[in-house]
């Protein structure tokens, strides 16, 4: 890995780093605020107590929402959530190969002593340095929910700590599909875009699989049915979903070095 490259990707981008970290934490922070008036008076609800299929369906399967773990799990999944940590995926990722191709300067940064394999080790790194750096602010925030927020000390740390590694996994992935995409592509938009087309569709395809039973078979397809915040809070995850969330980045990543690697740079 060339530190040259790391270094100057990360200043380059730390700015927007810290906004997604900021970002990620006032959400969760404010997401476990709004749960001490549920968790506190448990309001006798029946559409919180039942929620519609739709509900649980987008929110990834489960909806609880009179225990702080449920609003966690809730944070998690939600849109808002998932936009600010595949931003902060695709931050580097998308545009590593595909920028300098765009602006030229792909050939200029490689006749330094830097070669292919370096170059693209030292971005999946700062990728992955960037979807750290938005989980942590988010784990950050409910650290601190925990001693400011009433109901909300009851989540056990273990817990909250397997639930942010199982969001690591699956958003690490995410940016080394990005690396992929952009290994292959010569414009950013274009890898941006291809990008954030692929993880929209996951997202949907467990989405539509949950809602419709006749095609809940197609879920094993989306590495969103992998990641279930609610089976990690309670420590009932399978182990072999892990396995699958750490499998996607690492096949992701040698996929993006043998296609770098052996790709045509004029074009």
């Amino acid at each position: 890995m060339s530190l040259v490259v790391f270094r100057q990707t990360l200043r380059q981008v730390r700015r927007t780093i810290g906004v997604l970290s900021l970002g990620a934490g006032v959400f969760f922070y404010l997401v476990l605020f709004a749960s001490s008036s549920f968790t506190k008076d448990a309001p006798s609800v029946p559409f919180l107590q039942s929620p519609p299929k739709a509900m649980t369906a987008f929110l990834g399967g489960s909806a609880d929402f009179f225990h702080p773990g449920g609003w966690l799990s809730l944070g998690m999944t939600h849109p808002v959530v998932l936009a600010l940590l595949t931003s902060s995926a695709l931050l580097v990722a998308a545009g590593s190969v595909a920028t300098e191709i765009e602006r030229g300067t792909i050939d200029l940064v490689l006749t330094r002593p830097v070669g292919r394999v370096r170059f693209l080790a030292a971005k999946a790194a700062a990728s992955i340095v960037a979807v750290t750096a938005a989980e942590a602010g988010g784990l950050a925030a409910v650290l601190v929910a925990r001693q400011t927020i009433t109901g909300v000390s009851s989540l056990p740390m273990a817990a909250v700590l397997r639930a942010f590694a199982g969001s690591w996994l699956l958003f690490a992935g995410v940016a080394m599909v990005g690396l992929l995409v952009s290994a292959a592509s010569s414009l950013r938009g274009r890898a941006i875009g291809i990008t954030v087309g692929i993880v929209v569709g996951w997202f949907f395809l467990n989405f539509i699989a949950l809602l419709i039973d006749g095609i809940s078979g197609l879920r094993f397809a989306s590495p969103f049915h992998y990641f279930r915040p609610v089976d990690l809070l309670g420590g009932t995850a399978a182990g072999g979903d892990l396995v699958v969330l750490a499998a996607i980045p690492v096949v992701a990543g040698v996929a993006a070095v043998v296609r770098f690697t052996r790709r045509d740079l004029t074009r």
